[in-house]
């Protein structure tokens, strides 16, 4: 049971660019957004403890 706007709406959405893919696969770029991450959970945490 598949719903057609959903099927369109999938159908018609934009695929990634070779360059987005090309981020998404690096392990380096991965690394580096991993660790923005959770410096930035650190930093809310610890205003919150303040």
């Amino acid at each position: 049971m598949s719903d057609p706007i959903a099927d369109e709406a999938i159908a018609s959405s934009p695929l990634p660019t070779p360059k987005t893919l090309a981020r998404r696969r690096n392990v380096f770029f991965q690394l580096v957004r991993f660790a923005v991450i959770n410096l930035k959970m650190v930093r809310v945490v610890a205003r919150g403890h303040g």
